[in-house]
């Protein structure tokens, strides 16, 4: 595939110089100088500087190079192509479509094949975007660095520095195509300015093409064709931002002043030649202010003959010329005037010329006047507002300059939204026309003002001129969010702009009242700035201003005086229930200025209130204003004034404490009850009948419910009560936000839950539902959700806990009266219960269900993207807090919900579902819209989007949910069918690969949104796959497996087949992603990010759903060598983000985060490694195989390059993290001591258990709180010390919590090691001495820890004893016989080892070490060291040593063992016994009785003998349950016994410990073996036969061992079992019934059995004494063993 690094680079660049500016805004002085010093060294700025140079050409079309096109054979980036027909004509569509070279258009199409999968468009498609995303990213770079440029100048300006000055000569050559100094023999390239301008002329020209063809294709009926209508649709936004882009870069290149004055005679010509008023028209007029601020201002370069000459060609107006967009031409001309009279000011360079300046004055005024009057100020006024114009502007002010705006028509309805760099030149521009215009031309700004007086005084019908209106909110549109610029206005009593302010708001008419308002609330934009408007509307100097007119006195005269007007006027039904009557000319005021100035009142008092404390306090202070607000309220007025009403109530508790917003509660409360009306004769009830007070209520919702800005601002209100207030906004959230007796007087029961019913039921469930106009739509169901939201998020679950589980008193610890007020009187039960409600859930997904085209053209702050995001948010707080609701909060409230409402604007819910993922599987597109919201550049909404997928795809009640059908049928996962119904699938995934192919911000790290982005990504899939490992889910399908009912399998040709799926993306994080810095230091925040994909891989190796494809395609990309050559596996630095990864203390910093992440990561590399090597066993691949343990032995092999070398097996377990280097004690506590912390404690997704310190601080809270309200008095250093406590014990917990993580992860770590070491010892390969040679190795990296580990860390220690078990039980000790010089060195060295390790292990016996299971291994290894020495004749010498080894260790070694054989569980039983027999028999071979007699000393045989009673009752027991380990323990509990019998010393304590009174009192012979076992079951038989084997055995080497001594008591058992005797001796010889019949296992028993007993017949003489006296004279017994 063709490789074009252009775009890639453009795109690093233009990250790299984002980084800076956004720097720059946060911290310019330091990090942001430093980092605009570095970037002259950036490389992009090297391999893209003739990129810039060329501007946007571009070859055009070409017979030469179509005809290579059609040939078939093309050379693109120095390789051959072959093209088929498809292809070609693919070309050819392209290359016509963008008027490019065929060449060219032929490479497009070949690097379009890797963006077809990511943006899931056909390539055609793919081309074209390819083409303008390298244009777009081109002009974006080449803003941004003459931005950073300016700012470059303006540093040096303020300090010379002397690493800065390097980016503008770049920028001077590169961009401006200036000539430098000292650059000679550069060809020459036409100057940047006319370059520049002639490109954005063939930008308009390429979009008429574009308007022609689709009035073509309307014609042709093709303009239906969605690639059609997509792809027009494209080239036409991408060619819009082109020219925007350009028309921002010619500001900064004439600002740099590399323009000349036949520029701007050219480009006036061009302005003056537009024929419409669209956004092209528009993207010039800021090029127009900076012309005319660089030629005609004193401010700017130029001279005043100069702007003398060009002043007359600007203001002569040739009549062809005022015939298109005279508007325009006026416009012109009145800002060119503006600034240009600037040089005729006093001072100034045009005030000394020889000219009449009286007259030139006149002449300029009268000028201007004509401009206004062919609507200067209409269009400047437009453009203004159309650039800024925003979904979230009031329509109150969108109503003022609709009004204002006569005669410039409105944009395209297809007009692409302008950019903030276009909106910030522009109204930087205007700033300067609107100084220029109040400093340069007082006089005509007074004019405006006493001939708008004379309009009105003349005639009220004659249409009067409202330029000064107009001027005014131009004013306000060109400062709005631009505080530095407000600073003017404020900053200088006596400047003109404060001077302006004075004068505008004297003697002022209704509408310049209205947009003088408007202006204050623009110049108002921060607290300081809104105190300065406070104090100007206080009128504090008005001695000195006395005909000040605009005050809050006068504000506050208006709103009362309309307040009572209105309501000496309501419409008759004014108290019906239904008042659906329009408000009438009389009740708003006969003028219509007058209802925008009641508007713009309130709208300022709303600004003001909102920004500035001493504003909020002083109205909140008026004790009438409330009251006079709450009646217009009350009465039947304009939807916008209730609005404008609202949002002043809201602005008044925007920083609210509880004792105020309880005030405005109560306010809001009599409002809605009827409080604030009052009859009079002219307004009367319907009824003389008393009203129930929900009457008054219901009749408001009905009134407000129409209007969506009236509803909209009446929740913004309810969004704003129902916050915490300031005061008591703590962590414990553990009040209402609303007085506890609210609407008790009223309603049946206390709360909020009419407001939420209407909000939530009526407005945001039924009415959004009917509203057509998609913005108004969108910001009720906005502001719906918000108000739900904040409900939902204000409840604390954790109160509930913790009064269950703790012996904390939260009734009298929490600031609600008591807990069962705060559950059942908290808006939280209400909004939970409408997430049952099925037309609620409709909204909430019709609301997160949105055309993608208009998700992609929405701005991250507009009200569709918010929308949609606070519907997620919801949804997953709900989630969240289901389980409590459920469970603890719903069977409370539920006894005491009211009955059904008959009310349409108060319903109740109709809890249609049993819970919330019921109503979200209603609709099954639901994935597919949270999977879409990925990669559309709205970084909320996608880590939003990615957490409820998480919550989703985890949550059992859905996973079984989409799994569900018809009982014993195949199905597949309903999720996953319906994204693949319209191949959403592919796009979600496409959009993923996307986001991973994005480069990580270094600067930012993990704070950058492409970071989290990433995170949650792998947090979904994760969540998915572990919630269903082994069924396909939708994880697996995004990762690009094809999903079957119950199985993986690869599509041929798709993206997993191709290696360009989501799954080959997430593999560059594991294998390439570094894991430290270019310092050295280990990174948290990119370890994070390799674990998170680490941990998906796993579930995807391990899964018996997909272990198969998976390690196949890991191994095709070789990844266990990569993760060997990285050296994942192997620790080697301890310095983590600077911080050594020592002491306790280095736990209690964030880097922790990542050393536990690598920890685990190493964990899953080692059980990959491991899993891999078993693969390859199995599948007979030697060379592989030779290669894996090569490289596990350090060195990899790669072909066609050197042996890597990289850490051996034999080192991963080199730094094994000891609980002494991290070690804390805990921190003394006096006055918190005792605190139950134990319902804080929860899992991670491994497991662990940790504290959330969020609840330990809630109940550390929830402590004091208690001592406090008890009454006990506290004193301040009390206080003092509680907090120091509570801060050490938060530290402390923080430290515990990664301890204890630490140490589990290290022991996967240990875990995985030696489960590797395990597998290559069972699968190697060696033989002879390179097999002792591993052995040894691997002994030599595992004693020193297992002799560390021993008794101090059980469970480390038992997976290091369980290697070293596998290892003794590999070694041949037979084998170690060598006899030349090299092997027997070895061998010499490995029976060191092994000497060590038993040292080691009777040491950890000796002490107790561990519990069983541990002690269990140490015994097996034990009996196999010393079994391999007793079974080698030659080394008695080790023998020797090892007998005084265990003689040292003395009886209390045998103590532990003894006591394990009888008291632990069957497995550490069988071992110690084994353990026993080995030392009986090792003590045999040396002649040496110490271990017999000790046994005896510590009444082990005697307890063993013992135990026999019961043995056959156990034996049935243990055939009976199948249990092996209870079946070994009874076989080595009988060998045992059988070896010490067959020592004389031992035979002797056996029988004195009564042998046969245990066997006679078991029953074992005194049974007849057909009759206790069922005959027909040859297997129980056999096993029966067994038994008697092992103990007749017994007795025999009992009788055998002792000789003579206890010839009575043998010939006594075998006449008491004679029977028995004669029964097994005629069935061996194959006398009797049945004989025929036995199978050959249990005759092989039955021989065995009459052997034992003849070996006792002929130990004890019995055939030659049958019948005689027991006890005649002895004789010696005959030799049976030798």
């Amino acid at each position: 595939m063709a490789d074009d690094d252009t775009l890639k680079a453009l795109q690093a660049l233009h990250r790299d110089l984002r980084t800076v500016v956004d720097t720059l805004e946060v911290d310019r002085e330091s990090q942001g100088r430093l980092l605009l010093a570095q970037l002259p060294q950036n490389p992009g700025l090297e391999v893209l500087g003739d990129n810039f140079k060329g501007l946007l050409e571009k070859p055009g079309r070409r017979k030469e190079s179509r005809d290579a096109v059609l040939s078939g054979k093309v050379t693109i980036l120095d390789e051959e192509y072959s093209l088929n027909k498809d292809f070609q004509e693919l070309v050819l569509q392209v290359a016509d479509g963008l008027d490019l070279d065929e060449i060219e258009a032929a490479k497009l199409a070949l690097l379009a094949g890797d963006d077809e999968p990511i943006l899931g468009r056909p390539r055609k498609e793919c081309a074209i975007i390819r083409f303008h995303q390298q244009r777009n990213f081109l002009l974006n770079c080449m803003l941004l660095l003459l931005q950073l440029s300016k700012e470059e100048d303006e540093l040096l300006r303020e300090d010379e520095g002397d690493n800065l000055g390097n980016l503008g000569p770049y920028v001077s050559e590169y961009i401006l195509r200036e000539n430098l100094p000292g650059i000679t023999n550069a060809p020459s390239r036409p100057r940047f300015v006319p370059t520049c301008m002639a490109t954005m002329q063939d930008i308009r020209v390429w979009l008429q093409r574009l308007s022609e063809q689709v009035a073509s294709a309307a014609v042709l009926g093709r303009d239906g064709e969605a690639q059609f209508q997509e792809t027009m649709q494209l080239t036409f936004v991408s060619l819009t931002q082109q020219h925007e882009l350009l028309s921002v870069i010619l500001c900064y290149a004439i600002e740099k002043n590399v323009a000349v004055e036949d520029d701007f005679i050219d480009f006036l010509r061009v302005l003056k030649q537009a024929t419409k008023y669209d956004s092209c028209t528009v993207h010039l007029i800021p090029v127009l202010g900076t012309f005319i601020t660089i030629f005609g201002s004193t401010e700017g370069s130029g001279s005043v003959e100069q702007a003398r000459k060009l002043n007359r060609l600007i203001c002569h107006q040739p009549e062809e010329e005022t015939r298109t967009l005279p508007f325009l031409n006026a416009a012109i001309r009145a800002w060119w005037i503006a600034e240009y009279s600037g040089w005729y000011m006093e001072d100034a360079a045009g005030s000394g010329l020889d000219i009449d300046i009286d007259e030139e004055d006149i002449q300029r005024s009268k000028q201007f006047a004509e401009a206004l009057k062919d609507g200067a100020f209409d269009f400047m006024l437009a453009v203004v507002a159309d650039v800024g114009a925003s979904e979230w502007e009031d329509a109150a002010r969108k109503s003022l300059r609709q009004w204002l705006r006569k005669r410039t028509p409105p944009l395209p309805a297809d007009t692409i939204p302008f950019s903030e760099p276009l909106r910030a030149r522009l109204t930087a521009k205007l700033e300067t026309f609107v100084d220029a215009f109040i400093s340069n031309m007082p006089d005509v700004l007074r004019r405006l003002k006493i001939e708008e007086d004379e309009q009105r005084q003349t005639s009220q019908a004659q249409e009067q001129d409202y330029d000064l209106e107009r001027f005014l909110l131009i004013i306000a549109y060109s400062f709005e969010n631009r505080p530095d610029a407000a600073d003017e206005f404020w900053s200088d009593p006596e400047n003109n702009l404060a001077g302006f302010l004075q004068w505008a708001s004297r003697r002022a008419t209704t509408p310049v009242q209205a947009a003088f308002c408007e202006m204050l609330q623009s110049l108002s934009e921060t607290s300081v700035y809104a105190d300065a408007a406070h104090k100007f509307l206080l009128d504090e100097g008005h001695q000195i201003r006395k005909p000040l007119t605009i005050t809050w006195n006068h504000i506050f005269h208006e709103l009362e005086y309309f307040a009572n007007k209105i309501r000496e006027n309501p419409a008759a039904t004014q108290v019906s229930l239904h008042r659906a009557v329009k408000v009438t000319i009389d009740q708003a005021e006969t003028e219509p200025e007058f209802a925008a100035m009641l508007e713009s009142y309130l709208r300022l008092m709303a600004k003001l209130g909102t920004q500035s404390e001493d504003a909020r306090n002083y109205l909140f202070s008026q004790s009438r204003l409330l009251e006079v607000l709450f009646q217009i309220i009350s009465s039947q007025v304009a939807p916008r004034i209730r609005a404008c009403t609202f949002r002043a109530l809201s602005s008044l508790i925007s920083q609210k404490t509880e004792a105020n917003n309880n005030v405005m509660w109560r306010c809001l409360e009599a409002c809605l009850s009827g409080h604030f009306f009052s009859s009079t004769p002219n307004r009367t009830p319907a009824t003389t009948v008393s009203q129930p007070p929900s009457f008054y209520m219901e009749g408001l919702f009905q009134e407000i419910s129409p209007h969506v800005d009236d509803a909209s601002a009446f929740i913004q209100f309810l969004v704003t009560l129902t916050s915490l207030p300031s005061d008591k906004s703590g962590p414990l959230r553990d009040v209402l936000p609303y007085p506890e007796d609210l609407g008790a007087s009223t309603r049946m029961r206390p709360g909020i839950e009419p407001y939420i019913d209407f909000a939530l039921g009526h407005m945001f469930s039924v009415r959004a539902h009917d509203v057509s106009e998609a913005v108004q739509q969108r910001m009720l169901r906005l502001h719906c959700l918000e108000f739900a939201l904040t409900c939902v998020s204000n409840f604390n679950e954790d109160l509930i806990v913790f009064s269950n589980e703790t012996n904390i008193n939260v009734d009298s610890a929490i600031q609600s009266t008591n807990l069962e007020t705060y559950v059942t009187l908290h808006p939280f039960a209400r909004v939970m219960e409408w997430m049952f409600d099925s037309r609620f859930m409709k909204g909430i997904l019709d609301t997160i269900h949105q055309d993608s085209a208009d998700i992609q053209k929405a701005a991250t702050d507009s009200p569709l993207i918010l929308s949609v995001l606070r519907a997620v948010e919801l949804v997953s707080k709900a989630l969240d807090l289901q389980a409590t609701y459920v469970d603890l909060v719903r069977p409370i409230v539920k006894p005491q919900t009211r009955s059904q409402s008959r009310s349409p604007y108060i319903p109740t819910s109709n809890a249609a579902f049993t819970s919330i993922e019921d109503g979200l599987m209603t609709n099954m597109a639901l994935m597919s819209d949270l999977g879409s919201y990925c990669g559309i550049g709205h970084p909320d909404l996608t880590l939003a989007s990615l957490k409820l997928l998480e919550k989703i795809s985890a949550s059992p009640r859905v996973v079984s949910a989409w799994q569900s059908g018809p009982t014993g049928q195949s199905h597949r996962n309903k999720a996953i069918m319906a994204l693949e119904e319209r191949n959403d699938a592919a796009t979600i995934a496409g959009s993923f690969i996307a986001e991973f192919n994005t480069s990580l911000d270094l600067y930012k790290k993990d704070e950058s949104q492409e970071y989290q982005i990433k995170i949650y990504i792998l947090d979904f899939l994760y969540s998915c796959l572990r919630a269903s490992p082994d069924r396909p889910t939708i994880a697996h399908l995004l990762l690009g497996f094809r999903c079957e009912a119950n199985s993986l399998d690869i599509e041929p040709g798709g993206s997993f087949d191709q290696r360009s799926s989501l799954f080959h993306t997430l593999l560059p994080l594991v294998i390439d992603l570094p894991l430290a810095d270019e310092e050295g230091h280990m990174t948290r925040w990119l370890i994070s990010l390799k674990y998170k994909a680490m941990r998906i891989l796993r579930i995807l190796w391990t899964s018996p759903l997909s272990a198969t494809i998976v390690l196949d395609e890991l191994r095709e990309n070789d990844f266990l060598f990569h993760i060997l050559i990285q050296g994942i596996l192997a620790q080697q630095n301890l310095d983590w983000d600077g911080s050594e990864a020592l002491g306790a203390d280095f736990l209690t910093y964030p880097a922790a985060e990542g050393y536990i992440d690598y920890l685990s990561v190493r964990a899953m590399a080692l059980e990959y490694v491991t899993r891999e090597l078993c693969s390859v066993s199995h599948s007979h691949t030697p060379a592989l195989k030779r290669r894996i343990f090569d490289a596990l032995g350090g060195q990899v092999k790669v072909e066609g390059l050197d042996v890597i070398p990289v850490p051996s097996v034999f080192e991963f377990q080199d730094s094994l993290p000891q609980a002494s280097v991290f070690a804390m004690p805990p921190p003394e506590l006096n006055i918190i001591e005792g605190v139950d912390l134990s319902p804080c404690m929860e899992e991670d997704d491994d497991l662990n258990r940790a504290y959330n310190l969020d609840k330990v601080e809630e109940i550390l809270l929830l402590k004091h709180n208690e001592a406090r309200n008890s009454g006990q008095l506290v004193l301040q250093q009390d206080l003092a010390a509680v907090e120091a406590e509570k801060d050490s014990l938060l530290l402390y917990l923080r430290y515990w919590n990664r301890f204890e993580q630490v140490n589990s992860y290290s022991l996967k770590v240990l875990t995985a090691w030696t489960r590797l070491l395990m597998v290559m010892t069972d699968c190697n390969d060696f033989k002879g001495t390179n097999k002792v040679s591993f052995i040894l190795q691997t002994l030599q990296a595992t004693l020193p820890n297992l002799e560390m580990y021993g008794s101090e860390d059980p469970d480390a220690a038992l997976e290091l004893a369980r290697l070293a078990k596998v290892l003794l039980f590999e070694l041949d000790f037979a084998t170690m016989t060598s006899t030349d010089k090299q092997s027997r060195a070895v061998e010499n060295l490995i029976s060191d080892k092994l000497f060590q390790l038993l040292h080691i292990c009777l040491s950890a016996i000796a002490k107790w070490a561990g519990n069983q299971e541990l002690r269990a291994v140490y015994y097996s290894i034990c009996y196999r060291h010393l079994a391999g020495l007793a079974d080698q004749d030659q080394v008695s010498s080790s023998l020797r040593k090892t007998t005084k080894t265990i003689q040292a260790f003395g009886e209390k070694l045998l103590n532990v063992v003894c006591d394990d054989a009888f008291g632990g569980d069957a497995a550490c039983q069988s071992a110690a016994l084994i353990l026993l027999g080995t030392l009986v028999q090792l003590g045999k071979q040396e002649n040496d009785n110490f271990v017999v007699e000790a046994l005896n000393r510590l009444n082990f045989i005697g307890i063993l003998v013992d135990s026999l009673r019961g043995v056959l009752a156990e034996w049935e027991a243990a055939n009976r349950t199948g249990d092996p380990d209870q079946q070994n323990y009874l076989d080595a509990k009988l060998a045992l016994l059988l070896q010490l019998c067959q020592t004389r010393v031992g035979a002797k304590n056996v029988l004195h410990a009564n042998l046969f009174r245990a066997i006679e009192q078991s029953g074992l012979f005194s049974v007849d073996p057909e009759l206790q076992v069922d005959t027909s079951d040859s297997r129980a038989l056999e096993r029966h036969y067994t038994l008697l084997v092992k103990v007749a055995r017994i007795v025999g080497a009992a009788i055998v061992s002792r000789g003579s001594h206890n010839v009575l008591q043998g010939r006594r058992f075998l006449t008491e079992h004679r029977m028995l005797v004669m029964h097994v001796l005629k069935r061996s010889a194959g006398i009797g019934a049945g004989v025929g019949k036995t199978d050959a296992l249990l005759s092989e028993r039955v021989s065995e059995l009459a052997e034992a007993f003849m070996v006792l017949i002929t130990a004890t003489g019995f055939l030659e004494f049958e019948g005689g006296e027991l006890n005649e004279e002895r004789r010696p017994a005959p030799i049976v063993f030798h």
